[in-house]
């Protein structure tokens, strides 16, 4: 069965959660009240975090957590899996172990996105080789802990490699197919780089473990020109069942997320 999330902040306020940090407790009642089965939430870092509240408030309100999102701490501090800095690479991982840690308490996933950007031009083997460096104590870790990675494929305005499923899938079978690492799709980034939809789906097959809905200009599904109950048809004809996580901007506004969230899902649900 297909469950649904939507991006909250906990720590940092994030421009995909339509509540700000301090409203954390609001932002769960309103998912609780727009029937979502879960949260996405952002961390950057652990400084003043007490994940026990977070799943105690969670279960609170009956909801699951889908992933930790961690690409705050791409802009809040430089960390990146790539970086030639060996104190920065060995802070970035440390980071990620944190976030394992963080995931296997919450029952999530630990997401790699904008943690895999880097400011250096490299070739395509260069960048695959180094990322797999830079994840290896990664995957062993989340293996330890029963933890899974989920690798974004990024478009290539924001990352210079791997921005396709089709990429990501070979990224993968170079990596070792580990079963505790998948590919998280997100249909914005989909819209650049990902000519079909549906043969992006089935190339994924199993290796598909995340994906996110926001439109073609990254607003509040609706406000584009993707067809998202088409999607949602791929997605259930693949046999595919993850989640489904709301990381939209704030567009047209954070109310309109807020008002018009519950009523989207329930229509995907009814597909």
């Amino acid at each position: 069965m297909i469950t649904f999330s939507a991006t909250l902040t906990c720590q940092y306020d994030a421009i995909f959660s339509p509540f700000s940090a301090s409203n954390f407790q609001q932002g769960l009642a309103w998912l609780q009240n727009s029937n979502f089965d879960a949260a996405e939430l952002c961390i950057a870092d652990y400084n003043d975090v007490d994940v026990m509240a977070i799943a105690r408030a969670l279960a609170g309100h009956g909801l699951g957590c889908t992933t930790i999102a961690s690409g705050q701490a791409r802009k809040r501090e430089g960390l990146s899996l790539l970086a030639e800095d060996d104190s920065l690479l060995q802070k970035t991982r440390q980071r990620i172990y944190q976030h394992i840690d963080a995931a296997a308490i919450l029952g999530s996933f630990v997401t790699i996105g904008s943690l895999r950007a880097t400011d250096s031009l490299l070739s395509a083997e260069c960048y695959r080789d180094s990322l797999a460096e830079g994840l290896r104590p990664c995957m062993d870790y989340a293996q330890k802990c029963g933890v899974t990675l989920i690798i974004e494929a990024l478009n290539r305005y924001e990352v210079s490699h791997l921005n396709s499923a089709a990429e990501m899938q070979v990224f993968h079978d170079f990596i070792g197919a580990p079963s505790h690492v998948g590919i998280l799709w997100d249909v914005f980034h989909a819209n650049i780089e990902d000519p079909d939809f549906a043969q992006a789906i089935q190339l994924m097959g199993s290796n598909l473990r995340h994906v996110h809905f926001a439109d073609s200009n990254r607003a509040f599904p609706g406000y584009g020109h993707l067809d998202f109950d088409a999607i949602y048809r791929q997605l259930q004809q693949a046999g595919y069942q993850g989640a489904i996580s709301l990381e939209c901007l704030c567009k047209p506004s954070a109310q309109t997320v807020i008002d018009e969230a519950g009523q989207f899902i329930q229509r995907l649900r009814q597909l």
